[in-house]
């Protein structure tokens, strides 16, 4: 498709103009596009939850056939093998804890970058008095 037909559908999704529903795979993220703005786009989430791919590695771990595990599974090779680099090694408990600290840490980069924004405001606001 065109580039800019693709990019006016995807706005006027974003904008709630088109009727339409979601399908059960997408999620709304905002994504950064230059400095502080901000957009609203459509993503496909995964069908499987973090602990189904911990449950999935843990019997390619224990020896049934890679092969037979995506079949089962409706994978792909080069899925399985992004998820062991993923979370190969993984426990329930680990998963849950690495969620917890992802999320600490992009809380702890927004307050930075606010931060950052109001410092340099300042010291613009500075330099003009003088």
């Amino acid at each position: 498709m065109n580039q800019a037909i693709l990019t006016e559908l995807g706005d006027s999704l974003v904008k709630g103009s088109l009727n339409c529903k979601l399908p059960p795979t997408t999620d709304r993220r905002n994504v950064e596009l230059s400095g502080r703005m901000t957009q609203e786009v459509l993503m496909k989430t995964s069908r499987f939850s973090e602990t189904q791919i911990v449950a999935i590695l843990k019997q390619a771990d224990a020896g049934v056939k890679v092969k037979d595990l995506c079949r089962e599974h409706g994978i792909s090779d080069a899925t399985d093998y992004n998820w062991k680099a993923k979370y190969g090694g993984l426990e329930a408990s680990d998963l849950k804890r690495l969620k917890e600290t992802e999320s600490e840490l992009a809380k702890l980069k927004r307050m930075y970058a606010d931060l950052a924004l109001e410092n340099r405001a300042l010291k613009d606001l500075i330099e003009k008095k003088l």
